[in-house]
């Protein structure tokens, strides 16, 4: 009968099993790798997020300078005011509609209604003509520079623009131009929540608002804040061009981006045409 060799099992018991100290060890590696691991994602995953957001408020300030910048080349240029008060910024102008010539405009006197060279735009609800227009004071207290557009017909080459009532102006253009304008229009930024409008639609008012009120009122953006004067305009003169420059700060309010107050600032200019 054979006998098996006990300290050939005892080997063999031994070789098919770990030990404590190994299982402890593995234990200690496992935990170093999925900490090691953990902290290479998480720091992946933050870094996703933070190039996503600085990426967002990029965007969102080239949208924004775009924008003003598109509207204002499309302004009349005596039109522009820009201002603030306590934490609200704002710029705001009249958009020329169109433009034409007149052709028998009176020197003087009360005007119902004039003929001009044909152009091609149909009356609208709220239009108004400007006639000669030298700075905004004059042009938003509206006597003397704006009248209330009533109707207007076209022929084969000419148009006739009435008057709501007859109305006098203070000035003819050399060229005997005149300007077809809408309501006013406002960006404005509130420093308190951040956010970044566009005001359209409102009554004119001599007095600039911040911001106007009734109107139709659109979020352009958030996460901005004021870095000094946001708007500031200067008028045109004989030998230079308008200018309107805006300053602009961007910083997510929802988190911190690298674990910090990252921000950054957007300042812009737009050069506006003089239009006499």
């Amino acid at each position: 009968m054979n006998r098996a060799d006990p300290l050939k099992m005892t080997n063999n018991s031994m070789n098919n099993g770990f030990t404590l100290i190994e299982l402890i060890i593995v234990i200690l590696l496992i935990g170093i790798l999925a900490i090691s691991l953990s902290r290479i994602t998480s720091n992946s995953v933050y870094s996703y997020i933070d190039a996503k957001d600085r990426n967002s408020l990029s965007q969102s300030a080239r949208w924004i300078t775009e924008r003003i910048s598109r509207e204002v080349r499309e302004a009349l240029p005596q039109s522009i005011r820009a201002s603030n008060t306590g934490n609200i910024h704002c710029v705001e102008f009249m958009n020329i509609i169109n433009a034409s010539t007149s052709l028998d405009l009176a020197a003087s006197g009360n005007i119902s209604s004039f003929n001009a060279v044909r152009f091609d735009l149909g009356f609208s609800s709220g239009l108004l003509v400007a006639i000669m227009p030298i700075d905004a004071f004059s042009l938003y207290s509206i006597t003397g520079v704006l009248g209330n557009v009533a109707s207007i017909t076209h022929t084969s080459n000419q148009s006739l623009i009435t008057l709501t009532t007859p109305t006098t102006f203070n000035r003819r253009s050399p060229q005997n131009r005149f300007y077809l304008l809408n309501t006013p229009v406002s960006f404005c930024l509130n420093n308190n929540t951040g956010q970044f409008n566009r005001y359209s639609g409102y009554t004119i008012n001599n007095v600039q608002q911040f911001p106007p009120t009734g109107g139709n009122n659109q979020l352009m953006g958030e996460n901005y804040s004021a870095n000094g004067n946001v708007f500031t305009y200067q008028p045109g003169t004989l030998s230079r061009a308008a200018l309107l420059q805006f300053n602009l700060r961007l910083q997510s309010r929802t988190r911190n981006l690298a674990g910090n107050a990252e921000s950054f600032e957007v300042f812009h200019e737009v050069h506006i045409r003089n239009v006499p």
